[in-house]
């Protein structure tokens, strides 16, 4: 009796998302074909150590990879590395790569990330000046901090906060330029965010609010040496970054004629428009159950989840998005941390257990909560999250009273929560 021939499962992208889902893939040992193609020419790694331990040098790069040492995935998957998928011939089931090499696939797995905004202005192609996003682009920014002595930052975002923390502690000087007249103006509330500002400056960061890079000035062989501010002020550096965002990266999707809505569209079990193809990972709009819409998360624990998703429904088995959404940043001694979306909140109780930290928890129109956001030490941060993200996964509808008052425990409220029908 002739075998069935084992599925052939393609994933463009061999980042979190998708290196986390082929090693899952094979980790059964299950007659699969499992083809990985990467972009960049290393093995799949994790991300948040690059604006963190990498650029202090409490990091190596080895350690963050994805596959450890005699992990399966090393000789299960066919990985191909440094190359890009140029089309997807949807009728033919096929993905063409830019050598010209055709894949054919059973099922597609569309985890290519996202790109970074670049920032297009005279002079940003002075040597000396990095955007951000490969382990290659941190290392880089590693290098030069030791011999560096002037930094600017463009972007007041997560990115751009981490890399001024790890730049203070490395003893550069360091200003940094936002837009905006807050910092993580779309991520954090202004009490958070102002209380950040404060340490930043306290740790010694020049903070230049609301104004713009007008262009960068440079040295007779090329090299940065000046930012000059849409103020007028000019800023003397010898390195600068720039961190103003990122876009999904969908255009192989956007070509393919799958449907989108600014990531790629995808239901709750990560399938797209077609049915051999899901997506995962931040190039993803997904639909989320407990929130009852499409949402697109960047996140270490968003790739982690859909990694797991995907891996189910390729195996045949009911899996479907559910998680609180949850990230993290490191900066001198705080922590940061979100957790579910706060920005579908009306109204916020503000919840401060001592030691200078500060939970906010974040509710909808019906008192339910939807969010938390939280600034202080690791540990009590850390603590009072996971309680939160409790609370949002039971759709809770806590006592604002009891969310205020630091002596109430919010694991305790937690666990007495039940799902309203």
């Amino acid at each position: 009796m002739p075998q069935t021939p084992p599925d052939r499962i393609v994933i463009i992208g061999g980042g979190h998302a998708g290196g986390r889902l082929a090693q899952l893939l094979v980790a059964d040992g299950a007659a699969r074909q499992v083809t990985l193609v990467c972009r960049e020419p290393h093995p799949p790694y994790e991300r948040p150590p690059l604006s963190k331990g990498l650029l202090l040098g409490t990091a190596k790069p080895e350690a963050m990879l994805l596959w450890p040492e005699g992990d399966p995935a090393w000789t299960r998957v066919a990985r191909l590395s440094g190359t890009a998928a140029e089309a997807i011939e949807r009728a033919s089931r096929a993905v063409r790569l830019a050598d010209g090499t055709r894949l054919p696939y059973d099922r597609l797995v569309l985890a290519m990330g996202s790109t970074v905004r670049r920032l297009v202005c005279p002079g940003s192609e002075l040597a000396g000046i990095h955007h951000l996003r490969s382990i290659d682009d941190f290392l880089a920014v590693a290098r030069s901090f030791t011999e560096r002595k002037r930094l600017v930052i463009v972007g007041g975002g997560f990115i751009g906060l981490e890399i001024a923390s790890c730049a203070r502690r490395r003893h550069l000087d360091v200003t940094l330029v936002e837009a905006s007249d807050r910092l993580l103006a779309r991520v954090v509330p202004p009490r958070i965010a102002e209380r950040l500002a404060r340490r930043h400056v306290a740790e010694g960061v020049a903070l230049r609010m609301g104004t713009m890079v007008e262009r960068f000035v440079g040295t007779a062989r090329g090299a940065v040496r000046a930012v000059q501010l849409s103020s007028g002020d000019i800023i003397p550096c010898d390195l600068a970054v720039v961190g103003i965002g990122a876009r999904p990266d969908t255009g192989l999707a956007v070509a393919a004629g799958l449907e989108m809505e600014v990531g790629i569209r995808v239901d709750a079990s990560l399938r797209t428009s077609d049915p051999a193809i899901l997506a995962c990972g931040d190039a993803a709009t997904f639909w989320h159950g407990l929130f009852e819409r499409h949402v697109r998360v960047e996140s270490w624990q968003n790739a982690e989840e859909h990694a797991r998703v995907a891996a189910l429904v390729l195996r045949s088995e009911a899996a479907t998005c559910s998680a609180v959404p949850w990230f993290w940043s490191d900066q001198y001694d705080l922590s940061l941390q979100v957790a579910g979306l706060p920005t579908l909140g009306v109204s916020t109780v503000e919840r401060l257990p001592g030691d200078g930290t500060m939970i906010l928890f974040h509710l909808g129109p019906t008192g339910r909560i939807v969010g938390a956001t939280g600034l202080g030490r690791a540990e009590a941060i850390g603590r009072e999250i996971s309680a939160a993200r409790l609370l949002i996964a039971a759709r809770a509808h806590p006592d604002p009273a009891r969310l205020r008052d630091p002596a109430a425990r919010l694991r305790a409220m937690a666990d007495r929560q039940t799902i309203p029908a």
